[in-house]
């Protein structure tokens, strides 16, 4: 039976409680506590009750408690009042608790010399082997670790973040709701990453392992795997279902950042820009006080995106020029230098992020596709090893997302570039791409993009446009990438049919068939 407290503590700590013997009380606490606040959190609240007007030991860990609860579900149960500070810092799962609740409290502040020394300062107890006070329960080490995994994230660390959550995963085995919400965090984190491959096999782990979760405690692993599950659709691009819960911004405490990500991004392939603007801004509001270096780069990056939509680079420059510059807002900024024609530039910055050895696969796969647009602008043709390599990324990983803010010529030479295995599958996916983005306003053409995009209509190649309009090839290319960004396209086999359902375009005037 996959439980960590059995029924014989859970009668001995009852009648403890009930006959008032305080010692035993704390006895059984010493190292019960924390598996009664996953299998049972009304007995775990009697207790830490009945404890109330003691001090010393049980004040900090009730904070600690207090900690665990809400990072894990997201609200404080306990119903316990503050404790009389005044523990003694010889105590072994005392010092571990009170190193919980520093973590909890450095990583939402903008202090990032202080988080980045108390990090420095734990993995330093790591590596000398005493940052697991031998005497503290596995469970409370289990949750030092998934607190250093979210200080890590929110510092900008996400592997390692998920070596912590391994360890972690490994020391909660015995307590089924603890041990599925270690690994639903684990797939979300890999999936942030890129990783789709491992984040399912997590989410296998999560569904294969055995007991009974308390009441209280199904709401809050329904919400953690649906943030896992969320973030592989959206990086698929596959549709979901309609009955599907999709995380709540609000709802969420130490994984806000990824869910305010996860819903900016939804909306911005769904071209809506002001939900997208919306979103990050309520998540700001709800959230007040957390400025860690993730946070701000999750903000930044997802405003930025969502301002090109809009057309409005000077606006998207200043809101990245005041954050971190951290991978996503690095990511946001070769954008809006391919947005307004330096493509010098964003290929320096996508080069930057690929020389990173700390960015992920997610990260790597859209520098990559940005410094081989960023190429083509400059007349360097892509490559059959990019193509494959393209190919791979987008078939066998799963990163559609990564392909559908990108130019539709561009897209349509990386298919060809591609190998013969993946070919139908990568044109599937471009389709798919080009296919599901939609937008809710008529698209308001320069006079230029009007005469490219009639150009298009007429012309079957990038060479035969820019032979009829008397300009270079790379100004076509730029030209066709506002259009197609414009008419919430990624391919040439989708910008007609766009333009004609806006009304940009006369089927009367059609002399050729797309």
């Amino acid at each position: 039976m996959h439980r960590h407290i059995d029924d014989q503590l859970r009668y001995d700590l009852s009648a403890a409680i009930d006959d008032e013997r305080v010692e035993d009380v704390e006895s059984i606490l010493e190292f019960a506590l924390w598996g009664l606040l996953f299998e049972d959190l009304r007995l775990a609240s009697r207790a830490l009750a009945a404890l109330a007007p003691h001090d010393g030991v049980w004040a900090v860990r009730v904070a600690a408690a207090r900690v665990v609860l809400r990072s894990h579900q997201g609200s404080d149960l306990l119903g316990v009042p503050e404790l009389a500070p005044g523990a003694p810092e010889s105590h072994d799962a005392v010092r571990v608790e009170s190193m919980l609740i520093r973590l909890s409290g450095s990583r939402c502040r903008a202090r990032t010399d202080e988080t980045a020394g108390l990090l420095a300062e734990m993995t330093r107890l790591d590596t000398e082997g005493t940052l697991e006070a031998p005497g503290s329960p596995p469970l409370l080490r289990a949750l030092l670790r998934v607190q250093l995994a979210i200080a890590h994230l929110h510092a900008g660390s996400s592997a390692v973040a998920l070596a912590h959550l391994a360890v972690a995963a490994r020391l909660a085995d015995t307590c089924a709701t603890l041990h599925r919400s270690i690994l639903a965090k684990s797939a979300t984190v890999h999936a942030l990453r890129g990783n789709l491959v491992e984040a399912r096999r997590q989410l296998r782990r999560f569904d294969r392992v055995d007991g009974e979760i308390p009441a209280p405690w199904l709401r809050a692993l329904r919400e953690e795997q649906a943030l896992a599950e969320a973030m592989m659709l959206v990086e698929r691009f596959d549709n979901h279902e309609p009955e599907m819960e999709w995380p709540e911004v609000e709802a969420s405490d130490d994984l806000w950042p990824i869910t305010a990500l996860l819903r900016a991004r939804l909306a911005l392939l769904e071209r809506s820009p002001m939900r997208a603007l919306e979103i990050v801004e309520f998540a700001e509001t709800t959230h007040p006080g957390w400025n860690s270096v993730f946070a701000q780069d999750v903000i930044a990056a997802m405003k930025a995106h969502a301002l090109l939509q809009l057309s409005e680079p000077d606006r998207a420059r200043d809101v990245l020029a005041q954050a971190p510059q951290g991978p996503l807002v690095v990511l946001a900024t070769a954008h809006l230098q391919m947005f307004v024609g330096d493509a010098d530039a964003a290929r320096e910055l996508a080069t930057a992020v690929l020389d990173r050895s700390t960015s992920s696969l997610a990260e790597r796969a859209e520098a990559l596709l940005v410094r081989i647009w960023a190429d083509a602008v400059l007349g360097r043709m892509p490559t059959a090893r990019e193509g494959g390599i393209v190919g791979r990324m987008v078939v066998a990983a799963g990163l559609v997302r990564i392909i559908a803010h990108m130019p539709g010529w561009l897209m349509d030479q990386m298919v060809d570039l591609s190998e013969r295995g993946v070919r139908p599958a990568f044109e599937a996916a471009v389709d798919k791409a080009s296919a599901a983005l939609v937008i809710t306003e008529r698209p308001q053409l320069t006079p230029r993009e009007t005469v490219v995009l009639k150009a298009l209509e007429r012309h079957g190649s990038v060479s035969d446009m820019a032979k009829a309009l008397s300009v270079s090839p790379s100004t076509v290319k730029t030209q066709l990438s506002a259009i197609y960004r414009k008419l919430g396209v990624s391919s040439r086999h989708h910008a007609v049919p766009a333009a004609y359902r806006f009304g940009l375009l006369e089927r009367a005037d059609s002399t050729r068939a797309v």
